[in-house]
């Protein structure tokens, strides 16, 4: 008897082949049997005759890096099938952050995304400094969705060269080092 059963969707598996009706049988939280009229029983059955069953998405570019503090969803990514966010992107994130740089770093994550200042504030609980501590963090939150972060440039500026990382200018040998 199989965990899960799903009976009778339109099977689109990512290789390229053609979609085709069938079910998808679940044991342990593996996919271990494909194909057309699977007819071992399960605990739990979906009927999913009309509807589409794909493989998780992977969303490659994300700015979640505030909001995977507080939404276990990272909604709306959740809601459209996403299983796997990277942040990191565009030089924004929240880490490493000296203590003086959490509010840069929030206007920068807002200047260049647009994502409000209010709702990262707010949001926001920080206690950590290393990026290896912001991980830590993330690891022990609760999350419906797979994470994974890029280390991105703004935040690794700031640290290491304070404000005159943050005004752009030119890093020097030892700053680099």
């Amino acid at each position: 008897m199989y965990d899960l059963l799903i009976k009778g969707g339109t099977i689109i598996d990512g290789t390229g082949s053609d979609r085709y009706i069938g079910d998808v049988a679940i044991e342990g939280g593996k996919i271990v049997e494909i194909g057309q009229n699977v007819y071992t029983s399960a605990q739990k059955t979906i009927e999913a005759d009309g509807l589409l069953v794909t493989p998780g998405w992977v969303d490659i570019h994300t700015h979640y890096d505030g909001q995977a503090t507080w939404d276990p969803l990272l909604t709306p990514s959740f809601w459209h099938g996403v299983t796997t966010v990277i942040m990191g992107n565009c030089g924004v994130g929240f880490a490493p952050v000296a203590p003086d740089k959490k509010d840069w770093l929030i206007g920068l994550m807002e200047g260049v995304e647009d994502i409000p200042n209010a709702a990262l504030a707010e949001g926001m609980s920080w206690g950590w400094e290393t990026f290896p501590e912001y991980l830590d963090i993330l690891e022990n939150l609760p999350h419906a969705i797979d994470i994974g972060s890029q280390i991105a440039h703004g935040p690794v500026r700031a640290y290491v060269m304070g404000e005159r990382g943050a005004s752009n200018e030119p890093a020097t040998e030892s700053d680099i080092e």
